[in-house]
């Protein structure tokens, strides 16, 4: 089994500091590599990828600053977190090159191994948490660039068509409208992927807004019903709409809560199988939201289902998850990272629970009242 104890490449062109300290390391968890020069330095950094460099100031021929500058330019080496020894705690100048240079850290002489090993950690750590970043921003650009390819694939493709019979004069038939159709539904889904990029780029700004009236939610979900029933009718899916009697209108954004409705009802549309069922059931409860008094949604879709691992991630930013490889509907992950965003600006809760293979159940809470009117 590899070990996952971290390696740090200490630098020091005194053999007596190297020695005492891999004496005090010895027995603490961790793996150390050591280089009496600058030019020694480079060659175990570019060979080995230490976790962290502790690299001395004061070497001859090639010293600690002249060192960093060359690890940072270094393609290979330009990454390795860096710690810089300095054998007076004042001296400032020393340690403000040493960061201006890129060095991460800086301890002082002698040094506290304990210390180290912290230190040490947490670059670890946060360099981790920049690699999962970075591997989670190309995964999504690859998605991005692969859902708009396809629409923008498939508006080219039919204008091209298009353009063959007004080339040669001919009257615009029936079949011309059907592909200005599916030209006209690609841009829409274009546009909607776009305005999902917006709203979650609005919401990491702290840029977005809610304009709060007081709404009946019933309403808005019966109107994005009926705007998708066509889409629905042709998967031969039966939608359901149940509102409990005498529902309170909310102070809630209208256009937020369309968006959260339209969200779940196409991620039930994408994974509910032919001829399912997908059902709404909205009512209200005292209690439920941080708000108080609240009104409660439960939209239900039977289909594919959620794996077990991914319910808890269901919500976040480019995460999918599906009980099953269904590559044609998979997407980049926004729009149930959106709703959450959105039902969270208002106070409110959202969850989702699921049986692979047979149903998903998407509930969101939301409260009757805005804070500043309670």
């Amino acid at each position: 089994m590899e070990s996952t104890d971290p390696t740090i490449l200490v630098v020091d062109d005194t053999e007596d500091n190297l020695d005492l300290l891999e004496f005090a390391l010895k027995r603490k968890p961790v793996r150390m590599l050591r280089a009496s020069s600058g030019k020694e330095c480079l060659q175990l950094a570019a060979q080995h990828h230490p976790d962290v460099i502790l690299l001395d100031i004061q070497m001859p021929e090639m010293d600690g600053f002249e060192t960093l500058k060359r690890l940072r330019a270094s393609r290979k080496c330009a990454d390795i977190p860096v710690i810089f020894l300095t054998a007076r705690r004042k001296d400032a100048l020393s340690i403000e090159q040493g960061l201006l240079l890129g060095a991460e850290e800086y301890l002082t002489k002698p040094i506290d191994t304990d210390e180290l090993l912290v230190r040490t950690r947490s670059l670890v750590r946060l360099k981790k948490m920049e690699v999962e970043l970075e591997r989670t921003k190309a995964d999504f650009m690859a998605m991005l660039i692969h859902d708009m390819r396809s629409p923008i694939g498939g508006i080219s493709s039919i204008l091209e068509l298009l353009e063959e019979p007004l080339i040669r004069g001919e009257a615009v038939q029936d079949v011309h409208r059907e592909l200005l159709t599916s030209a006209e539904d690609a841009t829409k889904r274009l546009l909607h992927l776009i305005n999902d990029m917006l709203d979650l780029s609005k919401f990491e700004a702290g840029k977005m807004n809610l304009s709060r009236e007081y709404i009946h939610i019933g309403k808005i979900a019966d109107r994005i019903m009926k705007q998708m029933q066509p889409q629905f009718k042709q998967k031969g899916i039966l939608v359901k709409l149940v509102l409990e009697d005498n529902l309170p209108f909310i102070s809630a954004d209208a256009n937020k809560i369309s968006q959260v409705f339209a969200n779940i009802l196409s991620n039930a549309l994408k994974f509910s199988s032919a001829n399912g069922t997908v059902q709404i059931v909205i009512g209200k409860m005292q209690e439920g939201t941080p708000a108080g008094e609240c009104v409660w949604t439960a939209i239900s879709n039977t289909g594919i289902g959620i794996l077990p691992e991914e319910l808890s991630t269901i919500f976040e930013r480019y995460k999918q998850g599906v009980a099953s490889e269904v590559v044609q509907a998979k997407g980049t992950g926004l729009g149930l990272a959106i709703c959450k965003l959105i039902v969270e600006a208002h106070l409110g809760t959202i969850t989702a629970e699921s049986e692979p293979g047979k149903l998903t159940v998407f509930r969101f809470t939301l409260p009757v009242n805005s804070p500043s009117e309670n």
